[in-house]
């Protein structure tokens, strides 16, 4: 076990920086114990904008600040870069970091394209360093209970899995961040955001994708930064996904920044030779047999959805804070950490099907290995 304490540089001062600067002070502040010694993490943060830095730095209490990436790692002796940037920003901080013989980790995509990935992931390897990546819908409180009922076997054969995502985003950007409409900086669109997600996902629930067919859609063109200004969006805001599973199963996912309704993100319902799974983040609903037989009578209202379907216990957690405690126990053992870079390319492959799909308007096949 490598002497403590762990120190962590986060980079970024967005909202995905906040998160994993949050989890890692209540990893401060609750260390991880292992043989009897606690691990002791120091936390430090990154960023071009002073006012930013500040506040990142006095909210989680952090140990030193930097507003130049550039030697910040030598300097404050990181042993984890912990890459919070935009996408486009992912490739040279995180091959720097590995250079200089440090672990890391990042919020999703990998990289902002698939060859950057695979370089990050060849580099990795090749220094021997851990690396891991954020998949945060894996580990919350619905689909860690769908995953230990499909591991189970109640169900019998998973039939097919479906996935609803979206809200609305108004042309004047003020519920997401504005540079996600901007292929500069994001690299990609709804597909290359939210696929990124819902394919690890039902890759983990499911099983491996073996091919994709996918439509996408433009909806709101002319948007405004609530910063900078009017800009032009050139990106595709909502998609429609079609999968086959190695198993035989068949999956679709529909997700959208310009849908007006949402729900409790994501809604996935799975169907099973021996009943079925309603999942959202936080809850989770199991029908075990036939249940009550759907009957069409055009004259009458319909019952309950939910009759016959049962609630599952779930654990509410913060999905960062899991993750970045089992990647410290990671560098601290030399343990395994899933989901890791592979993983990480594996449905970067998958997303780049998705677009080559969208550009041809053919079920493409996905590269397993």
């Amino acid at each position: 076990m490598p002497a403590n304490p762990i120190t962590f540089l986060v980079l970024g001062t967005g909202r995905m920086a906040h998160r994993h600067a949050a989890a890692l002070a209540r990893i401060r502040a609750q260390p991880e114990v292992i043989d009897g010694d606690e691990i002791v993490v120091r936390l430090g943060v990154y960023g071009r904008t002073p006012e930013r830095l500040r506040e990142v730095f006095h909210a989680y209490g952090a140990d030193f600040s930097s507003d130049h990436l550039e030697g910040s790692v030598a300097r404050f002796d990181v042993d984890v870069v912990d890459n919070c940037l935009v996408n486009r920003l992912h490739y040279e901080p995180l091959m720097q970091a590995i250079g200089e013989g440090k672990h890391v980790f990042t919020d999703k995509p990998l990289g902002a394209t698939l060859e950057e990935s695979e370089d990050l992931l060849a580099a990795a390897k090749t220094a021997g360093v851990r690396h891991g990546i954020i998949q945060n819908m894996r580990f919350q409180g619905g689909p860690q209970a769908a995953k230990a009922i499909l591991e189970s076997g109640d169900l019998g054969t998973v039939f097919h899995a479906r996935v609803v995502f979206g809200y609305f985003v108004p042309p004047l950007v003020s519920n997401r961040p504005p540079w996600f409409f901007k292929r500069e900086e994001s690299a990609g669109g709804v597909v290359h955001d939210m696929m990124a997600h819902f394919y690890d996902l039902l890759g983990w629930l499911v099983g491996p994708i073996t091919s994709t067919h996918c439509l996408t859609f433009e909806g709101i063109t002319d948007r405004e930064d609530p910063e900078s200004g009017p800009f032009h969006s050139d990106v595709e805001d909502s998609c429609a996904v079609n999968l086959r599973f190695e198993n035989g199963a068949i999956g679709q996912v529909f997700s959208s920044w310009v849908r007006r309704r949402h729900e409790d993100v994501p809604t996935i319902e799975i169907d099973c030779s021996g009943g079925g799974l309603l999942v959202t983040a936080n809850r989770c609903w199991v029908q075990r047999g036939d249940g009550p037989l759907f009957s069409y009578d055009p004259a009458a209202e319909q019952g309950d959805p939910l009759d016959g379907w049962d609630a599952v216990t779930t654990t509410a957690v913060d999905p960062f804070e899991v993750q970045l405690r089992a990647f410290v126990r990671s560098v601290a053992t030399g343990a395994d950490y899933s989901p890791d870079w592979n993983e990480a390319l594996r449905t970067h492959r998958w997303v780049e099907a998705a677009y080559e799909s969208a550009e041809s308007g053919r079920e493409v096949s996905i590269q397993q290995s």
